[in-house]
């Protein structure tokens, strides 16, 4: 348990240095925010799952050379910096269940808005039906959203 947290507490004082030391645009470029939610996740399954215990090498790796990447401004090491965050995104949302925040939100729009406009042409009036359909996939979605969050099956909350 100490492992974990030391590993994460070391984590987020090398992020806090390099936001000292970068500027706020590649500080957000680099998406240094969602890195600090990733490793406090992977530390979270750690225990239970050998490919988070890659990836905390492998955060570690990208915090370290978060200083040569932004000085040197290589595009294929910037490519694989992003290949590596999408990777630990990609696990954490398919092998521990997490979503992003808002995603039940956007899906509930897109299916709203269908079941709107197919409302409203019931209706004879496409334009009276899509703000219905897209209120009630906004309203579910944000109930979704809610659960998700409660229960901490969200990426990085907001």
């Amino acid at each position: 348990m100490s492992n974990k947290s030391d590993w994460l507490d070391g984590i987020k004082r090398q992020v806090d240095l390099l936001r000292d030391t970068l500027s706020e645009r590649d500080y957000r470029k680099f998406k240094l925010r969602l890195l600090i939610c990733f490793a406090e996740r992977v530390a979270e399954f750690c225990g239970e799952c050998g490919e988070c215990q890659v990836f905390q090498k492998d955060i570690s790796a990208l915090v370290q050379d978060m200083g040569n990447l932004v000085q040197l401004a290589d595009k294929e090491r910037q490519k694989s910096y992003f290949k590596s965050m999408d990777k630990i995104a990609n696990h954490l949302q398919k092998q521990h269940k997490l979503v992003n925040a808002g995603y039940y939100m956007i899906i509930g729009i897109v299916i709203g808005s269908g079941i709107g406009v197919a409302l409203g042409a019931a209706m004879d009036h496409v334009a009276f039906g899509i703000p219905i359909g897209v209120g009630i996939g906004l309203a579910i979605g944000a109930a979704l959203d809610a659960k998700a969050m409660k229960e901490g099956r969200t990426l990085c909350p907001r």
